[in-house]
């Protein structure tokens, strides 16, 4: 089976070589098509690129941040999509995480670049493969002999892509209804299960993490309006990512939070027991805007299980 690799830039060309070198050691019915290798100089270029996405049964894209919108990536990757389904279609993000991607790219199942996602792109070429596919015994022993050299050729590609990654002062900010509540003791059995989520994300995740209600453990502890709002949009533009924790159909200023993450283009997980809690508008984003993640009660039980998902989920929801 063929296996085309695309890149654009020299620390993607780079993944994409180790790639095409490794690749055949571990699994040796693939063959691994590489442009700047495979089309011969003075061929019809554009017509042999075309042919060989066209016998091509699976696409690895090597995407950094300086080749996210290259136009011969975005060509690749379409094509490769409108040839089979998207399972067989993986971005192999170096120094990126999954929140980085939008548009079309933001549709296929992204890997990062470390044993445990390599090896599951390794599994996923394998499938398709029939009956020339290995035993996962074989695939397993096969990986681990020849994972050092790829990991080395990874690691050394890496180094020479640009991170260009905004720094934050909080990894993550909470957002959680809190002036809403009608009585002192509602508001206190709520801050009790959010704060497990709070917990987890900060001692198990190892994020830092902005909560307004850290410190406030009873409603009489809230500071005047305007001190709060001020506080709470300078920390939502010092963090890298929005979380909103909306349990029932209830007026918040959580929702303006979660209006102002879009706005500030943060990646989004809205935590609610039924999608129809939130405003239309709201509901309807997961399916337009790729920053939006929609969780819902299919998803987690309770916030015992939120927390443990966090922690399960942590690199694929907060990166790192």
């Amino acid at each position: 089976m063929k296996v085309f690799v695309s890149w654009s830039g020299q620390a993607s060309h780079d993944v994409a070589k180790a790639l095409k070198d490794w690749l055949p050691n571990v699994i040796q019915a693939v063959d691994v098509f590489l442009s700047s290798e495979d089309i011969a100089k003075g061929s019809q270029w554009f017509h042999e690129l075309g042919t060989v996405l066209d016998e091509s049964g699976f696409g690895v894209l090597c995407l950094t941040r300086d080749n996210l919108s290259a136009p011969w990536i975005l060509y690749e990757a379409g094509a490769l999509g409108k040839r089979f389904e998207q399972t067989r279609v993986v971005p192999l993000l170096i120094n990126l995480q999954p929140m980085d991607l939008s548009g079309p790219l933001s549709h296929f199942n992204a890997a990062l670049l470390d044993r445990e996602e390599i090896g599951k792109l390794v599994a996923s070429i394998n499938a398709e493969l029939g009956a020339e596919k290995l035993t996962d015994k074989q695939r397993e022993k096969a990986f681990q002999t020849w994972w050092p050299d790829l990991e080395q050729a990874l690691q050394q590609a890496a180094a020479k892509a640009n991170t260009g990654t905004q720094k934050f002062t909080y990894d993550v900010f909470l957002s959680t209804p809190m002036a809403a509540f009608s009585t002192d003791a509602a508001y206190q059995s709520a801050r009790a299960e959010f704060k497990k989520v709070f917990d987890t994300l900060k001692q198990d995740c190892g994020l830092s993490v902005y909560w307004a209600a850290e410190n406030i453990e009873k409603m009489s502890d809230f500071d005047t309006l305007d001190v709060s709002v001020l506080d709470d949009l300078k920390a939502l533009q010092d963090s890298g990512r929005f979380v909103l924790i909306y349990p029932q159909k209830i007026a918040t200023s959580a929702l303006f939070e979660a209006g102002y993450a879009l706005a500030l283009k943060r990646f989004s997980h809205y935590f609610v027991r039924d999608r129809d809690d939130l405003p239309f508008l709201m509901r309807e984003l997961a399916g337009s805007n790729p920053n939006v993640r929609i969780h819902t009660d299919e998803d987690w039980k309770d916030y015992d299980d939120l927390a443990g998902k966090m922690k399960k989920y942590k690199t694929k929801w907060f990166g790192g």
